[in-house]
């Protein structure tokens, strides 16, 4: 695994035409809240994971948050300071399924996130020595992320934070900040980090704004400050590693190095 201190850049240049792109969902919200404020004159796009990706892809941003399954197939560089990952049940990436668990052989996939995908089939493969088939038509399970799995709320549903602690005692990172130049992180990374830290010390605001943004009915408190955390440790590294060495070997990603810097100095984690 390749990660490295990229070291401080040049500050932002407000005068050039630049973009970023965030994702939509609430929990991307402690990431993004106020980076519209911290890179004045740069172009704003808000969208799914994948849209997201896609504008990273196409070079009409700079910097996106996207699935951690799209900057590993892509070979992108990766921010490893930060990011979306949960340790234990994370309430907002479901499997939900209309038959007995076991006996599933399909699945509707959700376009909005490939790494939500990728993580159910490897699942599979793991638990039942066996894949299960991504197929928009299946009527036998589908996987809900984001804000809409508040509101699937039926018994029969995989928690999928919750499944791949349980299989590896690890946590699972689905989301992180990437470019397509190492030269764009080393100009943004110790300002996302600010960011993200900023504001996740005012918890009331932070906590008031995220409840009108998604208009669920939930602990949002509990959400974003219990089931999810945003700054990597070693064990994060660990789990991006072990989940990315096991869908390459169950081959459902096409590339199994990672690309990562620490905006921050930090000890890199050997393996």
């Amino acid at each position: 695994m390749d990660i490295r201190y990229i070291g401080g850049g040049d500050s932002a240049d407000p005068s050039t035409r630049r973009g970023w792109a965030g994702i939509k969902f609430m929990n991307a919200y402690p990431l993004v809240r106020g980076l519209a404020d911290d890179l004045p004159g740069w172009n704003r796009e808000i969208g799914t994971p994948a849209e997201c990706a896609s504008l990273l892809d196409s070079g009409a941003v700079d910097i996106a948050l996207v699935p951690l399954v799209a900057a590993i197939n892509n070979n992108w560089p990766f921010l490893g300071d930060i990011g979306i990952a949960c340790r234990g049940p994370v309430t907002s990436v479901k499997l939900v399924y209309n038959t007995n668990l076991q006996f599933v052989e399909s699945f509707k996939p959700d376009p909005a996130s490939g790494t939500s995908n990728v993580l159910a089939r490897l699942l599979y493969n793991l638990e039942y020595g066996r894949d299960i088939t991504p197929d928009m038509k299946s009527e036998e399970a589908e996987i809900v992320i984001g804000d809409r799995a508040f509101e699937a709320d039926t018994a029969d549903q995989l928690d999928l934070g919750k499944a791949w602690f349980d299989e590896t005692g690890l946590p699972f990172v689905f989301g992180v900040w990437a470019a397509r130049k190492e030269s764009t992180l080393a100009e943004l990374g110790e300002l996302l980090v600010n960011r993200l830290q900023r504001n996740l010390a005012e918890p009331e605001s932070l906590i008031h704004e995220a409840s009108r943004l998604t208009g669920k009915l939930i602990n949002v408190k509990e959400y974003l400050y219990q089931r999810l955390h945003f700054e990597f440790s070693e064990h994060d590294y660990l789990g991006m590693k072990t989940f990315v060495d096991l869908a390459h070997k169950y081959k459902l990603i096409s590339n199994k190095s990672m690309r990562m810097f620490l905006a921050q100095p930090a000890s890199p984690v050997q393996g």
